[in-house]
């Protein structure tokens, strides 16, 4: 992957098996992020091929959530559930009885918390998660990173985890590498 005449990411071979959890570490600025929107084909200007199956999800740094619609329609518009099973999302995440209410109604860590129902209700095969926990105080940060652990543990879905946290990384990951060096390579992290 190059911007311009730089070269950011060079030759990246990753193989993720079912159910696994990969953290991909490294400093800021190394194209950790970049390398999570190639994965979700959400970047084409990248030279090589990527592999992925047809149901993929991504969780955002920031919620991307249609503002201008209800909690409900976040869920049934995207992924066209019906009540009941809206119902289910919500109360699986701890937002039962929000589904009228509005993504500005809610605070940022109910809007991770939607952001959580949305991916794990499309029942994807590969879950992708950019800093899904950033700018959360540290017990908000170890409540979502409980949640994100029984949702996984409910729905068999292998995740792919950004994240600059070792601690977080050494918590959910099944294995951690990072992406260091210019252009940026994966490599098994250092303990």
């Amino acid at each position: 992957m190059r911007f311009g005449d730089k070269q950011v990411l060079g030759s990246l071979d990753l193989r993720l098996a079912p159910r696994e959890t990969i953290a991909i570490t490294g400093p800021s600025g190394v194209g950790k992020t970049t390398f999570m929107r190639i994965i979700a084909g959400l970047e084409h200007r990248y030279d090589g091929h990527v592999r992925r199956p047809d149901k993929l999800a991504m969780v955002f740094q920031e919620p991307t959530l249609m503002r201008w619609r209800t909690v409900a329609d976040n869920l049934a518009i995207t992924l066209g559930l019906t009540p009941a099973e809206i119902d289910i999302a919500l109360e699986e995440v701890g937002l039962a009885g929000r589904g009228t209410a509005f993504p500005d109604q809610l605070s940022l860590g109910q809007q991770r918390r939607l952001s959580l129902a949305r991916a794990f209700a499309g029942k994807p095969d590969v879950l992708l998660m950019d800093e899904p926990f950033v700018s959360l105080d540290a017990d908000l940060s170890d409540e979502m990173m409980s949640l994100f652990e029984r949702l996984r543990d409910n729905h068999p879905v292998a995740t792919l985890l950004v994240t600059h946290a070792i601690p977080e990384a050494e918590r959910l990951a099944t294995r951690i590498l990072e992406l260091s060096g210019q252009p940026a390579q994966l490599k098994p992290r250092q303990a």
